[in-house]
């Protein structure tokens, strides 16, 4: 039991309110076997992202990394009771959405659905070079691991937060323009899949200075 006047009994914090003021994706190939645990170096406290993992470049801005979710439910109705006796969660899908900005190979991957590996740049004179590869018929189903990085501060302040997709497939793509505004544009939506290895599929993750660990709610190392 709590008492007192209203000011004592709430707990408010504003250092507690979170953005995303630089946000990142990194995607590697499902078959990489770097399991990630925790953002930061236990030792020097900088981050540590597996060698796998590429770094998809800038990303819209408005945008930013959304992350989605979608839940259904089957509900039990007893007599005598205006409310459901029992709610059952059937389907639990969460998603990431995020629009890439720069043309590469990467980007050019996950948004078309197919391995560029294999694509050679071809000379065209002195100045240029040829670049070709087709669309498949039916692209192959690629799975990915995928870390969506946000970083909020700077410095010894400096908040990182994550969300780690070990097993995300590329679901949908929305439409691409060619004209002044906006610039060519890759967006694309993964969709995460429970992982059999590491047993989720998503795992959220935090790197936060010492002092907001009890702020937070957490316990300390060795409470």
């Amino acid at each position: 039991m709590v008492t007192g006047t209203y000011s004592e009994v709430i707990s408010e914090n504003a250092d507690l309110i979170r953005k995303g003021l630089d946000v990142a994706i990194f995607v590697a190939p499902v078959t990489d076997t770097d399991e990630i645990t925790e953002l930061l170096d236990p030792t020097s406290g900088q981050l540590t992202i597996p060698a796998a993992y590429q770094h998809v470049g800038l990303i819209e801005k408005g945008q930013g990394a959304s992350r989605s979710r979608d839940v259904d439910s089957v509900d039990v109705e007893s007599i005598g009771h205006a409310e459901p006796t029992r709610r059952d969660i059937t389907t639990d899908v969460t998603g990431l959405q995020f629009t890439m900005q720069e043309s590469k190979a990467l980007t050019i991957e996950l948004y078309e659905g197919i391995s560029l590996a294999s694509v050679v740049a071809e000379s065209a004179g002195s100045t240029h070079s040829n670049v070709s590869f087709d669309k498949p018929d039916r692209p192959a189903t690629r799975r990915f691991r995928v870390l969506a990085l946000a970083k909020d501060g700077e410095g010894a302040d400096a908040v990182y937060f994550a969300k780690w997709l070990p097993n995300a497939q590329v679901t949908d793509m929305s439409d691409q323009e060619w004209n002044e505004d906006p610039e060519v544009q890759y967006q694309v939506t993964m969709t995460a899949f429970a992982d059999q290895e590491f047993g989720t599929a998503i795992r959220n993750l935090w790197g936060i200075p010492q002092r907001l660990v009890e702020p937070m709610g957490f316990a300390p190392t060795g409470d």
